[in-house]
C-alpha cells in the first residue's frame, strides 16, 4: 500500500541549482564598473559569479562546463551563507591564478583563481578540479568601525594595490588606496590575516572608474575646500607619473553650465570611463548627453543620441571607439574620429555595464520591467561581427512584492516613482509592511520536467536539471517586444501574463494575460482580460505557437481568478476550467472537429457577492469538481455542471440531506485533491482534510499565526503541493526572523513539512535558510521549490552526490498549534512512534479509479441511513478495528488531545434542521470533552 511505504521513505532537502548572476558594482552606487566576470586564460570560456556559486561557461558550446557551489565547500558555505552579519557578503573580484604567490610562473593561471569578497576574504580555488576541502584563505585587515569594504584589486604583475571604501555622509564614500603584500611563508592556521599599507585617502567620492589595463583611475568627488564643488581626479595607480585634478565646471559645455532647473539633468553625471592611455575621459549625464574630454588640453565635445540617463560607458583598447548603453536597450558604437554611430538594438534589458575583453564585449543587462527583484543577463559578443557567443541568466520569477535586495538604475523619469526609491526607504517599507507575500508562479511540464516561469510579458523556459534557460519568448504584444521604452513611455504598462497552466500531456500551454490601456483616457479603466491557448512549434519544440485567443472570456472587465487543467480521464487531459470573481465557471476543451479550443460547459454565476478567493480541485476520475469561493466549498458534478445535492430518506422517515457544500472558518486559499477520497482545504486560519466518503472534516491544524493577512488571496496555493503517486503533501510555512530585541528583521527562514494523505502523520520536516516562494511536485518522487534568491531546491528521497544536503530539523512543528479534529493520533505522538500501524480501510471504503465519485457519495449516503440518531450503526457492515474507528469518527466519540477552533463545530451545524436540541447539546459536550 502506498501509504505504508511513505513511512519508510526518508526525505532529504538540498539546494541544487538556480541562483542569479551578480553585479557587485550594483551594491555601490559610486562604482561605474558593475560586472566582474573574467575570461579564462585561453579566452575560450568565461567565469561568472552567482549569488550561490561560481560558474564557468564555454564560449564554443554556450554551455556551463564547471560549477563551484558554495554549499559543497565548508569554507565557502561558512563565508557566503553567514547571516549573522549585518551586511551581505559577496564576491567583488576574480583574478586568474594564485596572486598570493609572488612568482609569476607559479601562479598557475590555467587551474587556479583568486576571489575577493567585500569583507576582505581572499580565497584561492582550483576551478578545473573538485572543490578542495581547505582552500587557501586570507583575511585582509579592514577597519570594521568605519565599515571598510573592499571594492577593487589592481595587479600589474609586480605589485598589488587595493581600493577600499569607508562610510561617509549620505550616499558618498571615502576611498582608500592601499598596498597589499601576502606573506611568502604560509602559516599553519586556516585563515591568515594580511595587513595593508595605506597609500592615500580620497574623500566625498561621487563616482569612480578605472582604465581597462588597470593602470589609471579617475574619481569624481566634492571638494570641501572649494565650496563642495565637483572635481575630477585622474591618477596613476602604481606610479606617480600622472595626477591631474580638474574642476568639473571648467570642462562642462556652455549649455550644461546653465543654472536653471530645466537643465539640472544635463549637469548630473551618471557614469564615466577613461581610456588606457589616460588621454580621453567620457562623462555620461542623466540627460542622455555624453561629453568627451581631451585631458591634454581639456577640450570637450558632446555626443547626443540617448534620451534618458547614460548608464554605461567603455573605451576600446586603442581608444578609437566608445561604447555606450542605457534605458533604450541599445548598444551604441561611437567612432570618435568621425562621431558616426552604429547600433545593436533589441536587447533584452537595460544596458547597465559594458566591458571590453579584447576580442569580446561583455554586456550586463537588467530586466527593469520586473519591479520585484533585480534580474540580470550577461551577454558575450564577438567584437568583430557582434554575434552573440553566450547568454547567461538565472531563473526570472516575478514575486508578488519587491524583495529586499531590489535595485534599479538611475532614471530622469519622475512619473515612474518605483525606479527611484532608495534602498533605505525600501527597507523601511518592508519592515513596516504587514503582508510579506513574496510568492511566485511557476509551472512544470509533466512530460519534459521543464519549468515555465512567466516574466511579465515574456515566458522563460528553464531546465531545472541542466540549470539553464532554454528559451525566453514574448507571449503578449507590447512595446518591449520591438524596442526599449524611454521617458514617458516608461509609464505605459505592457500586457502582463497573470497565470499559466500546462496540460497533462505537455503539449498545450494555457496563458491568461491582462492588457492595460494608456492612462489619462476615458477608457483607462477598461482592462482587457485575454485567455490564450498555445501549442508547440513543429520546428522548435521550445517555442509556443498561438492557436486560440479569447478576449474577455468571462465578460467585459471580469478577471479570471483561477485555472484548473483537466485530468487525463477527461478529454485526454486537453481541457481546463476557468473561474471568475462572481462564482462563474467555464470548461474549455480542444475540439478535434473544429481543430480549435471551444467553450464546452458553462456554470452561470449564482453568488450574490464578489470574491477573489477562488480555488479549484478536480477528482482523478474527473466526475467531481471542487469549487472554493470565499469561505464556501461546493462540489460540482462535472457531467451536468451542477452542484451535488442529495436528499435521502432513511427507514425511520428521517430526512438526511447530503449537500455538496461546506462552510469553512475563513476564506478558502487552496483546494488540493490527494488520493481517492481526501480533499485538502487551506483557509486563512487553518489546514483541513475532508473525507469525501464520510462527507466531513476529519483533521485540521491551526495556521492563523502563519498565514492570516500575510498572503494575497489564493497565493497560499503556491506553497502547498501534493504527490499524486505516493499520496503525500508538502506545505511551506515562511517565518520572519527577529533580532535579539524581538523586532522583525529583513531576514527569513522557512519550514517544509511533509504529511501523509489525511494529515495524521508528519513524515518529515525541514528548515530552509530563506523565504520559499513556490513548491511543487515534480511528477516523480520529489518536491522542488524556489526561494527569493532564485535558488532551486529539492525535497526528495533520492539526492544526487553533487547536491548539498541541508540540516534536517525535526523540531519545527513545536510552534504550530495542533488542532486535531477527530484525529486518530496526534502529530506529536506520531513523531515519537513513526512505526505505528496504519489501519487499512475496508473494501467498502476503498474507491477504485474506474468508479464514479458521485456514485460512491450516493452509496455512502445510503449507508448513512443505517445509522441511528445517536450515531450507533444498525448493522455491522464494517469489521474489526476498521469498523470501530469508522464508528468513532461518525459518532464523534474519538478520543484525542485536541484544541478547539472554528472548525470544531463545522460539521455539527450542517444538518441542524433535522437534529433535536438534546442531540445538539450532546454533540457540543462531546466536542468539548
Amino acid at each position: 500500500m502506498t501509504q505504508m511505504s511513505s513511512i519508510t521513505q526518508k526525505y532529504q532537502l538540498s539546494v541544487v541549482s538556480g541562483g542569479r548572476p551578480i553585479l557587485p558594482g550594483i551594491n555601490n552606487a559610486t562604482s561605474c564598473q558593475k560586472n566582474i566576470s573574467v575570461l579564462v586564460h585561453d579566452q575560450q570560456g568565461i567565469i561568472v559569479p552567482f549569488n550561490n556559486q561560481i560558474r564557468i561557461y564555454s564560449l564554443e558550446t554556450r554551455q556551463c562546463i564547471k560549477t563551484l557551489k558554495y554549499a559543497n565547500s565548508p569554507v565557502l558555505s561558512t563565508i557566503f551563507d553567514n547571516k549573522k552579519l549585518s551586511q551581505k557578503i559577496y564576491i567583488v573580484g576574480i583574478m586568474l591564478g594564485d596572486i598570493t604567490v609572488k612568482d609569476e610562473n607559479l601562479r598557475q593561471k590555467e587551474k587556479l583563481i583568486t576571489i575577493f569578497t567585500n569583507f576582505g576574504q581572499v580565497i584561492v580555488l582550483n576551478y578545473k578540479g573538485k572543490l578542495i576541502d581547505s582552500p587557501k584563505l586570507y583575511q585582509l585587515e579592514l577597519d570594521s568601525e568605519k565599515d571598510e569594504s573592499l571594492l577593487k584589486v589592481f595587479d600589474n604583475g609586480k605589485e598589488l594595490k587595493i581600493m577600499t571604501t569607508l562610510s561617509s555622509n549620505g550616499s558618498l564614500f571615502d576611498y582608500k588606496l592601499s598596498s597589499l603584500k601576502f606573506p611568502e611563508i604560509s602559516t599553519s592556521s586556516l585563515t591568515e590575516t594580511v595587513k595593508l599599507t595605506e597609500s592615500e585617502i580620497f574623500t566625498n567620492i561621487v563616482l569612480s572608474a578605472w582604465s581597462k589595463d588597470e593602470n589609471v583611475f579617475t574619481l569624481l568627488y566634492k571638494d570641501i575646500n572649494d565650496n563642495n564643488q565637483r572635481h575630477i581626479l585622474v591618477q596613476s595607480i602604481f606610479s606617480k607619473s600622472m595626477k591631474k585634478d580638474i574642476a568639473l565646471e571648467s570642462v562642462l559645455h556652455v549649455s550644461q553650465n546653465t543654472k536653471n532647473n530645466q537643465n539640472v539633468n544635463s549637469r548630473f553625471v551618471s557614469t564615466m570611463a577613461i581610456d588606457n592611455s589616460a588621454s580621453q575621459l567620457a562623462l555620461g549625464f542623466a540627460s542622455g548627453v555624453i561629453s568627451i574630454i581631451n585631458l591634454s588640453d581639456l577640450q570637450n565635445r558632446l555626443l547626443k543620441w540617448h534620451i534618458d540617463s547614460v548608464l554605461s560607458l567603455c573605451f576600446t583598447d586603442d581608444g578609437s571607439y566608445l561604447l555606450s548603453g542605457g534605458w533604450e536597450k541599445v548598444l551604441l558604437f561611437w567612432q570618435l574620429s568621425t562621431n558616426t554611430q552604429q547600433f545593436l538594438p533589441r536587447l533584452n534589458g537595460v544596458v547597465v555595464d559594458i566591458q571590453n575583453e579584447g576580442k569580446f564585449y561583455t554586456l550586463s543587462l537588467q530586466m527593469t520591467e520586473n519591479q520585484s527583484s533585480s534580474d540580470y543577463e550577461l551577454i558575450v559578443l564577438n567584437s568583430a561581427d557582434l554575434t552573440s557567443k553566450l547568454s547567461v541568466t538565472g531563473p526570472l520569477p516575478i514575486f508578488n512584492s519587491p524583495i529586499r535586495d531590489t535595485t534599479h538604475p538611475t532614471s530622469v523619469i519622475k512619473s515612474n516613482t518605483q525606479i527611484n526609491v532608495s534602498k533605505k526607504k525600501h527597507k523601511r517599507k518592508l519592515l513596516k509592511s504587514a503582508r510579506q507575500d513574496f510568492t511566485t508562479i511557476i509551472e512544470m511540464n509533466p512530460q519534459t520536467k521543464q519549468l515555465y516561469i512567466p516574466h511579465l510579458s515574456t515566458l522563460q523556459t528553464f531546465d531545472f536539471y541542466k540549470n539553464e534557460q532554454t528559451c525566453l519568448q514574448f507571449l503578449t504584444d507590447g512595446m518591449n517586444n520591438t524596442m526599449g521604452k524611454v521617458r514617458e513611455e516608461l509609464s505605459i504598462r505592457d500586457p502582463e501574463v497573470q497565470n499559466i497552466k500546462i496540460t497533462n500531456d505537455g503539449n498545450w500551454l494555457i496563458s491568461y494575460e491582462v492588457d492595460f490601456p494608456p492612462e489619462d483616457l476615458m477608457s483607462s479603466k477598461d482592462i482587457s482580460h485575454i485567455l490564450k491557448f498555445w501549442t508547440h512549434d513543429e520546428t522548435d519544440p521550445n517555442q509556443w505557437v498561438l492557436r486560440t485567443k479569447v478576449l474577455n472570456p468571462h465578460g467585459r472587465s471580469t478577471p479570471i481568478t483561477n485555472i484548473k487543467v483537466a485530468p487525463i480521464s477527461v478529454d485526454n487531459g486537453v481541457g481546463c476550467i476557468t473561474t471568475d470573481n462572481n462564482g462563474g465557471m467555464k470548461y474549455w476543451a480542444f475540439d478535434s472537429m473544429e481543430k480549435n479550443w471551444c467553450l464546452k460547459k458553462l456554470l452561470i454565476p449564482n453568488f450574490t457577492n464578489f470574491s477573489n478567493s477562488v480555488s479549484l480541485g478536480w477528482s482523478r476520475d474527473g466526475s467531481l469538481i471542487f469549487h472554493g469561493f470565499d469561505d464556501k466549498l461546493q462540489i460540482i458534478d462535472f457531467d451536468n455542471f451542477k452542484r451535488v445535492d442529495l436528499n435521502i430518506n432513511d427507514t425511520d422517515n428521517n430526512d438526511l440531506t447530503m449537500t455538496g457544500e461546506f462552510t469553512m472558518d475563513s476564506e478558502i486559499q487552496a483546494v488540493k485533491m490527494i488520493g481517492e477520497k481526501n480533499l485538502i482545504i487551506a483557509t486563512k486560519t487553518s489546514l483541513n482534510v475532508i473525507d469525501l466518503l464520510l462527507g466531513k472534516i476529519i483533521n485540521g491544524f491551526d495556521l492563523y499565526p502563519y498565514v492570516n493577512g500575510v498572503y494575497k488571496n489564493g497565493h497560499l496555493d503556491r506553497l502547498i503541493s501534493c504527490d499524486d503517486k505516493s499520496e503525500k503533501m508538502a506545505i511551506v510555512i515562511n517565518e520572519q526572523v527577529k533580532d535579539t530585541n524581538g523586532k522583525n528583521t529583513l531576514d527569513y527562514k522557512s519550514h517544509i513539512i511533509i504529511f501523509n494523505s489525511d494529515l495524521t502523520q508528519q513524515l518529515d520536516a525541514f528548515t530552509h535558510d530563506e523565504y520559499i516562494s513556490w513548491i511543487s511536485w515534480n511528477h516523480d518522487t520529489d518536491f522542488i521549490f524556489v526561494d527569493i534568491q532564485s535558488r532551486f531546491g529539492i525535497v526528495g528521497t533520492t539526492v544526487n552526490t553533487e547536491m548539498a544536503d541541508e540540516a534536517n530539523r525535526e523540531d519545527i512543528l513545536d510552534g504550530i498549534a495542533n488542532n486535531n479534529i477527530n484525529n486518530t493520533n496526534s502529530i506529536n505522538n506520531n513523531n515519537t512512534n513513526n512505526n505505528s500501524s496504519i489501519i487499512e480501510p475496508s473494501s467498502e471504503q476503498t474507491t477504485s479509479t474506474s468508479d464514479s465519485y458521485l456514485n460512491k457519495l450516493k452509496e455512502l449516503s445510503r449507508k448513512k441511513t443505517n445509522i441511528n440518531i445517536n450515531g450507533e450503526p444498525k448493522s455491522s457492515e464494517l469489521n474489526g478495528d476498521a469498523m470501530e474507528i469508522e464508528e468513532e469518527i461518525i459518532s464523534g466519540n474519538r478520543k484525542s488531545d485536541k484544541g478547539i477552533n472554528m472548525n470544531s463545530f463545522t460539521n455539527m451545524f450542517e444538518n441542524i434542521q433535522n437534529v433535536p436540541m438534546e442531540t445538539l447539546f450532546d454533540s457540543v459536550m462531546k466536542a468539548l470533552s
